[in-house]
């Protein structure tokens, strides 16, 4: 028997593994995929950003629409940048100055992101796109979702980003449970107890006024809708919302508590750590390389700007900060602090995961935002949480009834509340050791969160949108979701049962009467 060379041998087997990979049924070949992320905010759309690097990384052609860029370009990665209106800093800066009412300003804060979608996919740039073709449109959705159209224009499946956790806009578009009785709301944060009948009351009243807030979303969505989406030529607002393949939620249970899910709805909180952080910029790696009693990050997030805080508020900082032996890393968007300190550095952006890997930094100063509040618990950094708005509260809120951080009321800081505080959170180890506990169980995963997104993208890729996984409950209304329709069928059934039933014993009553009346006139 005569081989061939080692090369040919080597070569043929090569090809023969190749063949078999291709053929498995979980083998994916190239795809074309485009992201539509229309938020003004840099946080947000980050986490978008994090997916499409992770696809590209596989071997994806993908397309990303955004406001932002990327720090450095990826293979296989396409970016059509389009500015949009920051309003949502302009909104921020005034709950900085003074309490904000949520109930007054969700309204405008709604209408302000459909509009900022409506503005990014009427640009040009975007227009261009509309005639090329993809294989799965994911929508990084945050309250516009009338974007969801694109699904139905590409003729491919849809797959929804949520950067946060699951919410009524959500829930609704797989027809998730929302199990009101059992799941805390969101803006409630985790809670001790739902048996306490105050607790499932609150949650209750704060369903109930998510619920309004769905309908005003509803009613002005479908307009924006109707507009892109001409009715002669796409399906309905309705239809395309319950048409959505696969939802993405950037939460973890280990924070957000257990709940139902459907298959189509995963969890993949921390898509945007990575697991081996980038190198930092030689300054910020030598500024906390040289912390010898630790460094501490101080990031109002990227939507809240510290150069937007009061005057008198910043001093409170700056006079508190500046008396630390730490030294202290802070986000500030202008040039210098007024009076800054010698231990305080300022940087206008900084690459918070990066920085929070680093072995050095022992506390993350915050405000209570989704994605820092993860990257701190997959660091294992203890946080001190000063919330501003939304849900920001409970954020913060469940970090402290873990134990591995503390808050402060931002409306009544002081420099000698803050400082008893970072006092507090500093010298008590357990603090520490708490975030490390937490740590651990956030990153006890099966696979990582950037594995598991993907995986189910291109599920949804292989399958055609994956129709297996669609929940028939998705297509009941209220009525018939709560069976209030079956219900009423029943009374009316018991109603005409018993309203027969009375008439037959009156009539029964009467010939028993009437004979006896006979008899005795006889």
């Amino acid at each position: 028997m005569t081989f061939g060379s080692s090369s040919t041998v080597t070569a043929a087997a090569v090809a023969v593994v190749i063949c078999t990979f291709l053929a498995l049924p979980g083998a994916v070949q190239s795809a074309r995929i485009l992201c539509v992320f229309p938020s003004p905010s840099r946080s947000h759309v980050l986490v978008g950003q994090a997916l499409l690097k992770g696809l590209a990384v596989r071997g994806h052609e993908v397309t990303m629409v955004s406001p932002f860029k990327l720090a450095k370009p990826v293979a296989n990665y396409r970016e059509v940048i389009i500015p949009v209106d920051d309003y949502t800093s302009k909104m921020t800066k005034e709950f900085l100055e003074k309490p904000p009412n949520i109930l007054k300003t969700l309204p405008v804060m709604m209408i302000k992101m459909m509009e900022t979608a409506k503005q990014m996919v009427n640009d040009p740039k975007f227009v261009a796109l509309k005639s090329e073709q993809f294989d799965v449109v994911i929508n990084g959705v945050f309250v516009a979702d009338f974007i969801l159209g694109y699904g139905a224009h590409f003729q491919a499946p849809t797959v929804v980003l949520w950067t946060a956790g699951l919410t009524k806009i959500t829930a609704d578009l797989v027809g998730n449970p929302r199990a009101v009785s059992a799941v805390p709301h969101i803006m409630l944060g985790p809670q001790d107890s739902m048996v306490p009948v105050v607790a499932r009351l609150k949650n209750f009243m704060v369903s109930c006024i998510e619920n309004l807030v769905g309908l005003y979303s509803w009613y002005h969505q479908k307009a924006f809708y109707e507009e892109a989406f001409p009715q002669d030529r796409y399906p309905s607002y309705d239809a395309v919302r319950k048409n959505v393949s696969l939802v993405l939620l950037n939460t973890h249970f280990s924070h957000a508590g257990p709940r139902p899910y459907l298959q189509n709805v995963v969890e993949v909180g921390g898509l945007q750590i990575k697991t081996k952080p980038d190198p930092l910029p030689q300054d910020i790696q030598e500024w906390l390389d040289g912390a010898e009693h630790g460094a501490i990050y101080f990031c109002l997030g990227s939507n809240l700007k510290s150069k937007d805080l009061p005057a008198a508020k910043l001093q409170e900082f700056v006079k508190s900060l500046g008396k630390l032996k730490q030294r202290v890393l802070m986000k500030w968007e202008a040039d210098t602090i007024p009076n800054q300190p010698a231990n305080v550095m300022t940087k206008k952006w900084l690459p918070q995961d990066d920085i929070l890997a680093h072995p050095n930094v022992v506390l993350f100063i915050s405000h209570g935002g989704l994605g820092g509040m993860a990257e701190a618990r997959y660091h294992g950094v203890p946080i001190l949480g000063i919330p501003i708005f939304a849900e920001q509260s409970g954020n913060v809120g469940s970090i402290v009834r873990e134990g591995w951080g503390l808050e402060v009321d931002y409306t009544t800081l002081t420099e000698k509340r803050l400082s008893k505080k970072l006092k507090q959170i500093l010298t008590d180890p357990s603090y520490r050791a708490r975030a490390k506990e937490v740590s651990v169980v956030y990153r006890d995963r099966p696979q990582s969160a950037m594995d598991t997104a993907c995986y189910w993208v291109e599920y949804v890729i292989r399958h055609k949108g994956a129709p297996q996984m669609h929940y028939q409950g998705a297509e009941l209304n209220f009525f018939q979701n709560e069976m209030l329709d079956v219900i009423a069928i029943i009374f009316l059934a018991l109603y005409l049962v018993v309203k027969v039933l009375k008439l037959a014993f009156k009539g029964i009553a009467r010939l028993l009467c009437r004979r006896q009346t006979k008899q005795k006139i006889n």
